[in-house]
């Protein structure tokens, strides 16, 4: 220990000051230009400082009190890493890549900063022992009246954001529930607290935290009432071979913008060089949305239930109980109102992986991540594999889904922020989004070639969520959720292997006459287990387009309208409402 010295004592508030700059110095991160302070300094700089003395105050001695600050030093690094990164403060969904997903594998979270953070933490664990040896040495200790001040500042403090809780529930309250799709939490609005700490570290990762068990409470609540479900499900025969059955879970992907369909543009160069892929040219979702289409493609749920959660598993708990190994690889969301009932299903996985830190909100890692994730699964060799990989595709903001290598038709507005809604941008964002499908391109054919260099049997089957507008022709939309013709249209394809073409020749041939028959994302559930010869004693197979029983069935919306005998009007293509009216607010 070092020796008390006459000028350890300013040598000890040196030291003490430098650690409080330390912990604050993400707050500057959020500090922009031309911001005003005084919200910044009230709401960001102060409630920090706040916390931080009142840990500083729980024992009278800094030399002891100071190691209550090491666990938040200790995320320093990381708060600045993914601030400078990706834009933003740690929040629930980094809790959650972070809780679920492991790290090193998940597509290098912190990919070749290893060493500079290590370097970090021990800069910081070596500045505490420091700090606290000096400062036992100058026995600096809190004057008597100084602590009590402090913690009543913090009474007054949790007073304040009580009232504000009080009052925000009475100007917000929870909504009544307007129809099936909506949910408690897409209902509760988020405390007052996170909205006005959610930048302030080290209270957003507070904030972040309790967010995070809010929601996955409400998970597991409702995963709890299907647990015991099963389909009963069982490959009767014992094929020789390796399986590698693959579902790609495209988003916002249209039909008419592949190049494999005739769409001028070469936008899909990849997969028109790869013989065998087939393009289904008229399948369409029967929901416009992401938390609603979703479950339609991987369960038995219908158009007709419009209930927010399933009380089913879906196709990866069949798989599983057909003895595959199965995989769910993800560049979307692994909670949120968007994305809660697809996590659901995606828990069913043996191992899930969310490869992406920031979600659809802000650019984070490109679909291309899926890639090497793929690869290290199908590394491991095993006999029977299903893996489910759900993209980001081409939702928007489309210039942050694909990197400026594939920014080629333009102008784009990559780098600037471009309205969706602003029909001046028209062309930025036709260019941008052919830029995306053009990268889908990329990513897709690149999970073929990986495919193609194992000897197995084996199947990709690629379905998007839903479609977009763009502002087609004179029609004034863009997005998706205004039930037009282009919300509901998807894109799709199919490849298969040497070795399931030659096991399953039937399934080949009904698989490529299907190219050309109106299809529904809702027969992706019944064609997967049908590609695999999984069997279950209710099923369906003339609900599989891969089956030679399968007829085309009328094609029900999610509003009871039939989407082929229901008149299109006007240059967005319409459609009538039917019995439900859609909601627009939701882009997702």
């Amino acid at each position: 220990m070092i020796k008390k010295l006459p000028q350890s004592r300013p040598l000890a508030v040196v030291l003490l000051l430098c650690l409080l700059l330390l912990l604050i110095s993400p707050q500057y991160l959020v500090l922009q230009r031309g911001q005003d302070l005084g919200p910044w300094l009230r709401l960001g700089m102060l409630p920090a400082v706040l916390l931080l003395l009142v840990l500083l105050s729980l024992q009278r001695s800094f030399g002891r009190s100071i190691w209550l600050w090491l666990p938040l030093a200790l995320l320093v690094p990381q708060e600045w890493f993914y601030q400078l990164t990706y834009g933003k403060a740690t929040d629930a969904h980094a809790m959650a890549i972070i809780a679920e997903t492991d790290l090193a594998e998940a597509a290098g979270y912190l990919s070749g900063i290893g060493w500079l953070l290590f370097a970090a933490l021990l800069g910081i664990l070596l500045l505490f022992g420091l700090t606290s040896s000096v400062l036992f040495a100058a026995q600096l200790y809190w004057p008597r009246y100084l602590r009590p001040v402090i913690w009543s500042c913090a009474v007054v403090g949790v007073g304040w954001v009580v009232l504000q809780e009080r009052q925000y529930a009475i100007d917000y309250p929870v909504v009544q529930q307007a129809d099936a799709t909506q949910t408690a939490l897409s209902r509760r609005p988020l405390p007052q607290s996170h909205n006005l700490f959610y930048q302030s570290f080290p209270l957003n990762l507070l904030l972040a935290g309790n967010e995070y068990r809010v929601q996955q409470q409400a998970l597991s609540a409702v995963a709890a009432q299907s647990r015991d479900f099963r389909f009963g499900a069982a490959q009767p025969e014992v094929l020789g071979d390796r399986q590698i059955y693959v579902l790609v879970i495209g988003e916002t992907l249209r039909p008419d913008r592949l190049q494999l369909n005739g769409y001028p543009r070469a936008t899909t160069p990849e997969l028109a060089s790869i013989p065998g892929v087939v393009s289904f040219k008229d399948m369409i979702s029967p929901w416009a949305w992401t938390r609603m289409s979703v479950p339609v493609i991987i369960s038995r749920k219908t158009a007709a239930d419009h209930s927010y959660f399933f009380n089913e598993k879906s196709l990866v708990a069949a798989f599983t109980e057909a003895g595959f190994r199965t995989y769910w690889l993800s560049t979307q969301s692994p909670l949120g109102v968007h994305d809660s009932s697809v996590a659901l299903h995606a828990s069913e996985a043996d191992e899930v992986q969310y490869l992406n830190p920031v979600g659809y909100k802000k650019e984070g890692f490109y679909d291309a991540v899926l890639l090497d994730a793929f690869q290290r699964v199908l590394a491991r060799n095993e006999q029977k594999q299903l893996i489910v990989l759900h993209t980001l595709g081409s939702h928007f903001s489309y210039t942050d889904r694909y990197p400026p290598e594939f920014d080629r038709f333009l102008p784009s507005g990559k780098g600037q922020k471009i309205g969706m809604h602003d029909r001046a941008n028209r062309e930025l964002l036709n260019n941008a989004y052919d830029n995306t499908v053009l990268y889908t391109d990329f990513v897709v054919s690149g999970l073929i070639k990986q495919l193609q260099s194992q000897q197995a049997i084996a199947s990709l089957l690629l379905v998007s969520d839903h479609g977009e507008n763009i502002f087609d022709g004179n029609c004034d939309k863009s997005g998706h959720g205004h039930n037009t013709e282009f919300d509901y249209r998807v894109g799709a394809l199919w490849w298969g292997s040497e070795l399931f073409s030659k096991q399953f020749p039937q399934k080949t041939q009904q698989l490529n006459k299907a190219a050309q028959l109106p299809l529904l994302t809702s027969q992706t559930f019944h064609t997967m287990l049908q590609l695999a010869d999984i069997h279950y004693p209710s099923q369906q197979t003339a609900m599989s387009f891969a089956d030679p029983a399968f007829r085309p069935q009328s094609r029900k919306l999610w509003t009871g309208i039939d989407f082929d005998r229901a008149a299109k009007s006007g240059q967005c293509r319409l459609l009538p409402q039917g019995q439900t009216s859609t909601n627009t607010s939701d882009n997702k």
